[in-house]
């Protein structure tokens, strides 16, 4: 059992004891980006590090305007809201239970199963994508044009450490749900961790832990801007679309609640993408302590 153990821990990068051997791909060069004010210590107090944030998320959006092609990170993004709506009517419709059960029955027991199974499932092939995206942006300084099958190609060599941090947050939703989201903002950094610094899964998540407390400041900032952005675009599209069902009446009333769940999937998928660059920016600054020049 004791060798088993060892290869499934192996496996999965969470090793602590082993000497993890890395012969596959080199690290990856991730040059600065975005051009905010410096800060060598991490962050300093007050309304300096909101102006970073502030000043990272408007580089975050440059930057998707100026390489449009990373829209297409959006669009697999989608997708798997696509599936994890699905998933989740499909479990409610087989178990019944739409909420962590209260009382431990069979009917329990097998929503644990499916809802830890969906997570796993979900949470990897949105954080694969995701990977692939950090990937490609941390190569613009450098004038390298990574596609995206490249990057999804590059990203695939991490897939034992991606497969052990998703595994760690789909065993958190059961207990907790959606605050497991938590879990995943305190490691965000690991996602760069291991595709840019090659670090193996406990590693990475202990480097995030590091650099999320010297930038959570800054972290917060540009996410909160990029959020709300992305909720006026939202409105507004909410709103053409209410004076087109004014219009309209009963041609597309029938049509207009599947539209607004796509729409408000869509454009939050573009969201998550301008966040990723914004999180890419952020490791890379931490890391060489000197913003680049964009």
């Amino acid at each position: 059992m004791t060798g088993v153990t060892e290869r499934i821990r192996g496996w999965l990068g969470w090793c602590p004891d082993a000497q993890y051997l890395r012969t596959s791909q080199p690290e990856l060069s991730a040059p600065p980006l975005g051009n905010p004010t410096a800060l060598p210590d991490g962050g300093s107090p007050g309304s300096g590090r909101i102006r970073r944030g502030t000043a990272i998320a408007a580089q975050s959006m440059k930057i998707l305007g100026r390489n449009r092609r990373l829209l297409w990170f959006s669009f697999l993004i989608f997708l798997t809201f696509i599936v994890s709506m699905v998933a989740d009517l499909s479990i409610r419709s087989v178990t019944g239970i739409s909420a962590s059960p209260v009382d431990l029955n069979s009917a329990a027991i097998l929503w644990a199963a499916l809802t830890f199974i969906v997570a796993f499932v979900v949470n990897f092939v949105f954080f694969y994508p995701a990977a692939a995206l950090v990937i490609c942006v941390a190569q613009i300084p450098a004038g390298n044009s990574i596609g995206m099958r490249q990057g999804l190609s590059l990203a695939w060599d991490h897939r034992r450490s991606l497969a052990g941090w998703t595994l760690i947050g789909a065993l958190l939703w059961i207990p907790v749900g959606v605050f497991a989201t938590g879990f995943y903002l305190i490691t965000l950094f690991a996602l760069p961790a291991m595709v840019l610094g090659n670090r193996d899964m406990a590693a990475a998540m202990r480097e995030s832990v590091v650099i999320f407390r010297r930038m959570w400041v800054e972290t917060y900032v540009s996410f909160a801007i990029i959020l709300l952005v992305t909720i006026g675009f939202v409105l507004v599209t909410l709103f053409f679309l209410g004076r087109a069902g004014s219009a309209y009446g009963s041609l597309i009333s029938g049509m207009i609640p599947g539209l607004i769940s796509l729409v408000v999937s869509g454009l939050m998928a573009v969201g998550l993408v301008v966040m990723g660059i914004a999180t890419v920016i952020l490791y890379t600054d931490e890391k060489t302590g000197v913003p680049g020049n964009r």
